[in-house]
């Protein structure tokens, strides 16, 4: 499998990296969030931008990223407009998507940009240029609130993810009984085994998908997502719990 590296985070190698979001509202909140997580272990932060009031405007995004960096300690920056339509805090318009995003890569304050398989595709095309141009890594993501595809539905999009140029390719699911984590998990297998392009970012939401969060890795897996304080997704858990589960879980895997 090509690994990815986000400065000091490789991700497609090892134990699966942990990410975790900032959603604060206001300025002061986002930035309170990022300091805090000083304190804790973890690889990767989130930026969820959409959900910070000033989201539409980019010269307040850019001021509040410049902030963020400034008390990460060399943290790789994740940065997230997660859209309404994907469970996201608001709707953008395409114009205003692509500016934001290329405004950020070009700034050199982020180390990953997101990008949606579904949302407007001259968007996401233009964003992923981008970033490419300036070392920027992409992930690429779908995500389902509603249910959870059937398995070869779900390696078909993050191949497509792999096909568009993305960098990772992630994909979060709701399952709906035991049978959709068991259908989440058999599709990232399948990825790892039979897609290796890319590292492979899989999770299946709320409590019952709780194991793909903590054993991802065993299945192919690159990371997970946990949470300092409020979650970003259904079904995250608090990172300083979530810890000793990977280290045991890495320990008990094959080199």
């Amino acid at each position: 499998m090509r690994t990815v590296r986000l400065r000091n985070v490789s991700l497609g190698e090892g134990r699966a990296k942990v990410i975790v979001p900032i959603t604060g509202r206001a300025a002061e909140e986002v930035v309170a969030q990022a300091s805090e997580l000083a304190g804790h272990q973890l690889d990767i932060v989130e930026w969820r931008v959409d959900f910070f009031a000033g989201a539409l405007d980019p010269d307040a995004v850019l001021a509040v990223a410049e902030s963020i960096v400034a008390v990460l300690g060399g943290r790789p920056l994740l940065f997230t407009f997660r859209t309404k339509g994907e469970g996201g805090e608001r709707a953008i318009e395409p114009a205003v998507y692509t500016e934001l995003n290329t405004r950020l890569i070009a700034s050199g304050l982020v180390d990953a940009v997101d990008v949606e398989l579904f949302y407007d595709a001259a968007a996401g095309d233009a964003v992923i240029e981008a970033a490419h141009e300036h070392g920027v890594a992409v992930v690429g993501s779908n995500h389902d609130f509603a249910a959870t595809p059937a398995a070869d539905e779900i390696v078909r999009r993050l191949v497509a993810m792999q096909d568009r140029g993305c960098d990772v390719a992630k994909m979060a699911v709701m399952p709906t009984g035991r049978a959709d984590v068991v259908t989440l998990l058999s599709a990232t297998a399948t990825m790892a085994t039979d897609h290796a392009d890319t590292p492979v970012l899989t999770m299946s939401m709320s409590g019952l998908g709780m194991i793909t969060r903590i054993a991802g890795q065993a299945f192919g897996s690159c990371a997970t997502f946990a949470m300092v304080g409020r979650a970003s997704a259904p079904g995250q858990v608090p990172v300083d719990d979530l810890q000793p589960i990977l280290s045991l879980v890495d320990a008990h895997l094959p080199a």
